[in-house]
C-alpha cells in the first residue's frame, strides 16, 4: 500500500471515531441546550402573553364585576378573558353551551352579589379565595367534571368558593375558578 492510501484510510478513521466521538458525548449536550432554549423560549412567550392582558381589575371585586358585566351585555368572549389564562377556553365553551340553550341569564341570576362574598384566609398573597352561602331548594342534576359523571345536588343550604390569581406581570386579577 502507498503512502498516500494509508494517510486517507487513516483519516477517513480519525473522521469517523471523532464523528462516533462528538455523536456520542457531544449531541446529547447539544440536545439539552436545545431543549432548554425552547423551553426558555415558551416562558418568554407566555410572560409576553401575561403582560399585554388587559382584562381584570386592580382588586378580585373589580374583575368579579367586570365579569358579569360582560355576560350581562351577553359578550361570552370577553368574559371568558377575566379567567387565568389557562381556564379561558373552557369558560368559554361552558359559556357559549349555556347561551346556546338559552340558560345564560339564570346563570347570571345566580351568580353571588359581591357583598354577599366573604373574604378567606389563604396563605399566598397572589392568590385570594371568597366563599358564599346558597340554598339549592330541590334536587338537582348535575355533572360533575372532576368525577366524569353526572351527580345529584341534594336541597339544601351550601357553601361555595371563588379563587382569583395575581398577574404579577399585567398587574391585575383573574378569576382562577368559581
Amino acid at each position: 500500500m502507498t503512502r498516500k492510501k494509508i494517510i486517507i484510510i487513516s483519516v477517513f478513521i480519525l473522521l469517523i471515531v471523532v464523528g462516533w466521538v462528538g455523536w456520542k458525548y457531544a449531541y446529547p449536550e447539544y440536545k439539552t441546550w436545545r431543549f432548554l432554549r425552547d423551553a426558555l423560549n415558551i416562558t418568554r412567550g407566555i410572560e409576553d402573553y401575561l403582560a399585554k392582558d388587559t382584562y381584570g381589575g386592580q382588586t378580585p371585586e373589580e374583575t368579579y364585576n367586570l365579569y358579569v358585566d360582560a355576560l350581562k351585555r351577553g359578550d361570552t368572549e370577553a368574559a371568558s378573558q377575566y379567567f387565568y389564562w389557562e381556564r379561558q377556553v373552557p369558560q368559554k365553551t361552558k359559556l357559549d353551551a349555556l347561551s346556546a340553550k338559552g340558560e345564560l341569564n339564570k346563570y347570571i341570576a345566580d351568580l353571588p352579589k359581591w357583598s354577599e362574598m366573604r373574604e378567606e384566609e389563604y396563605g399566598d398573597k397572589d392568590s385570594k379565595q371568597y366563599s358564599y352561602e346558597f340554598i339549592q331548594e330541590k334536587d338537582q342534576e348535575y355533572y360533575d367534571e372532576a368525577l366524569g359523571r353526572n351527580d345529584i345536588l341534594k336541597a339544601g343550604k351550601y357553601r361555595s368558593f371563588m379563587d382569583f390569581q395575581f398577574n404579577k406581570q399585567a398587574s391585575i386579577w383573574k378569576i382562577y375558578s368559581l
